[in-house]
């Protein structure tokens, strides 16, 4: 970690392995600076592991990178226990890169709170994500257009983000960019009557599920003002997208995804806390 005056620059570094009993550990950890985590808890399913910001989000200058490994069988859900903010930055900005690799036969569960850019702040944010083609995966974005009870709706000055999924021999499965600047692109954070949105996307790799269409029926049903997209993007790859004005209704639809998802992987029914 390299500490200036005005800005951090961390890194972390994490890997999980399974041992012969099943049960998976922590067992490579460097952290601090801009991420700390606390102490992993194994519930039979799923090590939980919860990842911390202790600055609550980026000031102009910090910089994270993130490489998180999952060893063969291992089993672990990451969470944070609070939403992440950008914070208004006169000048400059912030980064964060991420990388996860996925070895056979694992299970990540990657369920975070909001990123909030505020008034004038400016960030890049890239995810990389390494799948083994058994390893299971389910992520989850989630994006808010600024801190509305403060009038600072698509108030940031730019956001670029971008996500890879490969597999292990780094073959792309799917890619995503997005460069969103309010002044241009504030279409891309409204609801189809203007309102500026809240917007969560599930990305699922789960081999061998033949069952997907069986979520449209709770996707039609679930409540509030929403707008929902869900699309197979290969055998094993699925992304569905959440939209709407109303951050309790996103974090009410996200929970029904995740327990209709429960339905077919026992993993999910871990407890939580979030959403």
């Amino acid at each position: 970690m390299a500490l200036t005056s005005t800005s951090l620059d961390s890194d972390l570094r994490l890997r999980f392995e399974a041992g012969p009993e099943g049960v998976t550990r922590l067992t490579h950890r460097q952290a601090g600076g801009l991420c700390h985590i606390g102490k992993p808890y194994w519930d039979g399913k799923v090590l939980l592991t919860q990842l911390i910001n202790p600055t609550a989000g980026f000031f102009a200058g910090d910089r994270l990178v993130a490489e998180i490994e999952l060893g063969a069988g291992a089993s672990v859900l990451l969470s944070s226990p609070s939403a992440t903010r950008l914070h208004t930055m006169h000048h400059g900005a912030s980064e964060l890169r991420q990388t996860f690799r996925l070895s056979e036969h694992s299970w990540l569960e990657v369920l975070p709170d909001l990123l909030i850019p505020q008034k004038a702040s400016e960030a890049t944010l890239h995810t990389r994500i390494e799948l083994h083609p058994s390893a299971s995966l389910v992520y989850l974005d989630l994006l808010a257009p600024g801190r509305r009870a403060h009038g600072e709706a698509l108030a940031f000055r730019r956001l670029a983000t971008a996500l890879d999924l490969v597999t292990h021999e780094g073959i792309p499965l799917a890619r995503e960019r997005a460069r969103l600047d309010p002044t241009t692109d504030a279409w891309r954070l409204q609801t189809a009557s203007g309102e500026p949105a809240f917007v969560g996307t599930f990305w699922l790799h789960l081999p061998g599920w033949s069952a997907f269409s069986s979520l449209f029926p709770h996707l039609e049903t679930l409540p509030g003002k929403l707008q929902v997209g869900a699309s197979q993007l290969s055998p094993d790859l699925f992304v569905i997208r959440l939209l709407t004005p109303d951050s309790l209704a996103l974090r009410r639809a996200c929970l029904i995804v995740r327990e209709s998802l429960a339905c077919h992987f026992p993993r999910l029914l871990t407890r939580t806390g979030k959403l």
